[in-house]
């Protein structure tokens, strides 16, 4: 920093009253009158204070050789600060056209850039020479190779039989792969603003980029969650490396690498699996800066803790998680926040470039914001009080059942219903031993940063995504505590093998050796599961969903020239979003007996008229009325039952 403190407030001032005064007239041009007036004085007072304390003690030479370094990157930062409220004004236009919207994407992206030139130049960056690359390769090659294997393995498992297994297809993958169909096609141009279920557009990006390379298939909306589960392993790794060292990194990524419920959501074309991305990213990058004290680290951290809003809608608690960190940092390290406050400033700054134009979104929106904890939490929708009153069951009584609904699934409990319906917990009972191992050996260590750090983790997730919401166990919204239960996991692996050491029973070698044999037999376990049992045993069934895949496929072979008809309320309707996914050219109804009599088909327009089982009678009284067609009966994948029948008339 500069040699005189006097400096810092100079060009401070004249930074905030530059951006004072653009947000006012801003302001006062969008008919924003009396915040925009307020803002205008206050830059106008604060310059003409500036310009009179400069007048008053004038710059000697030396301050202002020592402020010469500093020039550049003071104006890289103004030019981001700049952008960012011409990028906030733009946006407070209801009415903007789409051109508008791409440069609220450019003016965002070139005010990150700015902030981040403006850093790299004041550390005096410069990128890694090829020798030092490669010398750092040879240093550290058995490491890599260790990786590498487990993001090979985590990856063969996420992609393995995907387009079979889970089986069938989700509305909500489906719902997915339309939003990035929506992109593609030019329909979405705000990227700030949000879409399917409250999630921010940029969440669907990744699907529109899968969608280019690989068609509208599920193999694309699938490959993008196969992406950022076999990532969440490459940065539990580092994290778990920065916190307990290469042994235990290694233990807990081997384990999330075969993790079941990881897997599950890996392979789903659902956004949740990456929380488990975001908070190992984000709880690194903090942790790192910690540790580095590097002005640069910390503006990564900040701005990756920004950036996880843009994802899921569980990775804003990732955020959170990152302030108490550095506040509980601040508590146990002395002189910490004296020696770092200008560290927790770049921090805070990367976190506001990065997340400013979606939190102006959500502050003009709050009810979207609120989209899905309104609807999940037991408090926001009155769904506590209802259910009190109905059940005749205390409040507290509810609240333990939920908490034990919620907790118990790790290690006793079936994790039912959720996109995985499994019959197991989510750990086998070895697992479960070890990782109750772990979590107790945390607790005897709580006040060291790292346990407290993976405690509250932990248990945050489990508290606010599980026992406060709707029909626990919460698979979708636990998906955030896999890599936290890896690490516990390998953390008792590792104390109960260090214990068995000082017992002189096997010495260093054979520590590491029998910690890697307990967690490759845990992996035999669970893959055993997921890929035998569970899978064979049509676990993840579900017959609405099995039917708009089956049938929207079948609309994709006859193609856009037949029109759907329906008989299949009130368990399932024609323009489910699976089916519409699959086969967007095709024209849908759903008919029901009373609709039968008045229908009229479309003049040069092939059919297909289908009915669930219970319907049959509905689609008979269709073959009386319009004779000639053929008749098909579609079985269902894994059960000796009919899934739907189908009466087609050809052109």
């Amino acid at each position: 920093m500069p040699k005189h403190r006097t400096i810092i407030l100079r060009v401070a001032g004249l930074f905030v009253s530059c951006l004072l005064v653009l947000a006012g007239i801003l302001m006062l041009r969008r008919s924003s009158i009396i915040p925009g007036l307020v803002m205008t004085i206050a830059a106008t007072l604060l310059f003409v204070l500036t310009a009179f304390f400069n007048e008053k003690y004038p710059l000697g030479d030396d301050d202002a050789q020592a402020f010469k370094p500093y020039l550049a990157p003071v104006l890289f930062w103004l030019g981001s600060a700049i952008s960012l409220v011409f990028v906030v004004s733009a946006m407070s236009d209801p009415e903007r056209r789409a051109s508008v919207d791409r440069w609220v994407t450019a003016g965002w992206f070139g005010s990150l850039l700015c902030l981040i030139i403006g850093m790299l130049w004041v550390t005096h960056w410069r990128p890694p020479k090829w020798r030092q690359i490669r010398d750092w390769f040879g240093q550290n090659k058995q490491e890599l190779l260790i990786v590498t294997a487990l993001l090979l393995v985590g990856a063969f498992l996420r992609t393995y039989i995907l387009t079979q297994h889970p089986y069938p297809w989700s509305g909500d993958e489906a719902s997915v792969g339309i939003e990035g169909s929506r992109i593609l096609k030019g329909e979405v141009t705000d990227f700030f603003a949000a879409g399917w279920s409250g999630q921010p557009n940029w969440s669907f990006v990744p699907t529109a980029l899968a969608e280019i390379i690989l068609g509208k298939t599920i193999l694309a909306i699938r490959v993008v969650s196969v992406t950022e589960g076999t990532l969440a392993i490459l940065f539990l790794y580092l994290l778990a490396r920065e916190l307990f060292g290469r042994t235990i990194a290694a233990l807990a990524a081997g384990f999330l690498v075969a993790f079941p419920v990881h897997i599950q959501f890996s392979r789903i074309g659902v956004n949740n699996i990456i929380d488990s991305l975001t908070v190992c990213l984000v709880l690194w990058l903090v942790i790192r800066a910690i540790r580095k004290g590097r002005p640069s680290d910390y503006l990564w951290a900040g701005i990756a803790g920004g950036l996880a809003f843009y994802t899921y809608v569980g990775s804003r608690l990732v955020l959170a998680l990152a302030f108490f960190v550095l506040a509980y940092t601040a508590i146990r390290q002395r002189g910490f926040l004296r020696s770092h406050l200008s560290h927790l400033g770049i921090f805070l700054a990367g976190v506001v470039v990065a997340i400013a134009p979606l939190g102006y979104y959500f502050i003009r929106h709050p009810d979207i914001f609120m989209t899905r904890i309104g609807q999940e939490s037991i408090f926001l929708n009155h769904w506590l009080v209802t259910q009190s009153q109905r059940s005749g069951q205390s409040i507290p009584a509810i609240l333990w059942k939920q908490f034990t609904d919620t907790v118990l699934v790790y290690i006793s409990q079936p994790a039912v219903g959720n996109f995985f319906n499994s019959p197991m917990p989510y750990l086998t009972i070895i697992g479960s031993i070890f990782f109750l191992f772990g979590m107790g050996y945390a607790f005897i260590k709580l006040l060291e940063t790292r346990m407290m750090t993976l405690l509250v983790w932990f248990w945050l997730m489990v508290i606010v995504g599980g026992v406060l919401t709707l029909s626990p166990p919460a698979n979708t919204r636990l998906v955030m505590t896999a890599p936290a239960v890896a690490l516990f996991l390998a953390l008792g692996i590792y104390k109960f093998t260090d214990y068995i050491l000082k017992l002189k029973i096997f010495n260093q070698r054979w520590q590491t050796i029998v910690s890697a044999v307990l967690v490759l037999f845990l992996v035999a376990q669970n893959i055993a599961f997921y890929f035998g049992i569970y899978r064979y045993r049509d676990y993840f069934e579900d017959a609405s969903s099995e039917f708009s895949q089956q049938i929207g496929l079948e609309l994709q072979r006859l193609g856009p020239d037949y029109d759907y008809y329906l008989f299949g309320l009130p368990r399932v309707f024609a323009a489910f979003p699976t089916t519409v996914f699959l086969a967007p050219d095709n024209e849908m109804f759903d008919l029901n007996d009373d609709s039968v009599d008045n229908l009229t088909l479309r003049p040069g327009k092939a059919n297909i008229f289908v009915a669930i089982p219970e319907n049959r009678s509905d689609l008979e009284a269709i073959a009386q009325k319009y004779p000639g067609g053929t008749w098909e009966e579609i079985p269902r994948h894994y059960k000796v039952e009919v899934l739907y029948y189908a009466y087609i008339i050809r052109p």
